[in-house]
């Protein structure tokens, strides 16, 4: 019996590779719709309005690039800004290095209790930024504050202050709180990744006489990699986008020290009636995120370990 060659026409085949693509074209037809809806339109509205002065009511005036000139003489943009970097890296590194910690020590637990210790690390992590402002003021307040009272119980009350009006010490205590919601979700990423590495390789590490630490650092880092960059991702453009729990714990305080840029939008749009100015800030805002992003993407790059 002789085989039998199929041949397709190309004509016919080009044809079957159109129907396939208007067949995906149509699955991804909402996804496109609602981002552009919601995403790219809301943009382009911010940008225009960024070369208007609008209060809201009323006709709207363009003026051109007036509003990103008064930005930059702004000092309370610039501090704003400041504060936001500040906290956007500190609160990212450290949660980022903490996940990757408890991740590492989850690796030497036994299965029930890893999942209750995962259980009660991530947790913070589903609480609203607002709540997480407000526990963290029962710890710092200066009378009744959680951490002043143990302190004057261990014979320390030199040691207390009014860890919320201190301007040498607020901006930590926004950075701890932030660390505290943000660290659980980098150490479920991180321990995702470290489930996959085969603990084979971990046993051969040891018998070539390599102890924990050269383990954790030399194999097992390098392996989740990519874990760490979404891990840093997370973080990061969460601590950019930080409101709720500065709201919370201080309110831009102490004489405007921890104002940080999504509050200070908020201000000219709602409270000063200045949305062409605050539409000015978002675009600003906006470049800042891309920045960030680029220069994560950058410091991440290199080589992939496979395994």
């Amino acid at each position: 019996m002789q085989n039998t060659v199929f041949t397709v026409k190309p004509k016919k085949l080009a044809s079957v590779r159109r129907s396939y693509m208007l067949i995906g074209f149509c699955f991804l037809a909402p996804a496109i719709a609602v981002y552009l809806l919601f995403m790219a339109y809301p943009l382009y509205r911010t940008f225009a309005l960024s070369l208007t002065n609008w209060s809201g009511f009323g006709p709207v005036r363009h003026i051109g690039f007036v509003n990103f000139k008064n930005m930059a003489g702004d000092p309370t943009f610039w501090r704003a800004l400041k504060n936001t970097l500040y906290f956007a890296f500190f609160s990212a590194v450290f949660s980022v290095l903490i996940g990757l910690v408890m991740a590492w020590l989850n690796l030497y637990m036994q299965r029930m209790e890893g999942q209750v210790f995962r259980t009660i690390l991530f947790s913070p992590s589903i609480i609203a930024p607002t709540i997480t402002g407000l526990l963290f003021v029962f710890i710092f307040t200066e009378e009744l504050g959680l951490l002043n009272n143990i302190l004057r119980l261990a014979g320390l009350a030199n040691l207390t202050t009014s860890w919320l009006t201190n301007m040498a010490t607020v901006k930590q205590v926004i950075v701890i709180a932030t660390i505290w919601r943000q660290f659980g979700l980098c150490m479920v990423l991180c321990y995702a990744g470290l489930q996959r590495i085969p603990g084979s390789m971990i046993e051969c590490s040891r018998l070539d006489g390599a102890g924990d630490f050269r383990i954790f650092t030399r194999i097992l880092v390098p392996l989740i990699k990519p874990q760490i960059e979404l891990s840093m991702m997370f973080t990061m453009l969460g601590g950019l986008r930080i409101y709720d729990s500065v709201v919370a714990l201080t309110g831009g305080g102490p004489a405007r020290q921890t104002v940080v840029l999504p509050m200070w939008i908020v201000e000219n749009a709602f409270a000063y009636s200045k949305y062409g100015y605050a539409s000015s800030l978002c675009v600003a805002f906006v470049f800042v995120v891309l920045i960030f992003i680029i220069l994560l993407r950058l410091f991440f790059r290199g080589e992939i370990y496979e395994y």
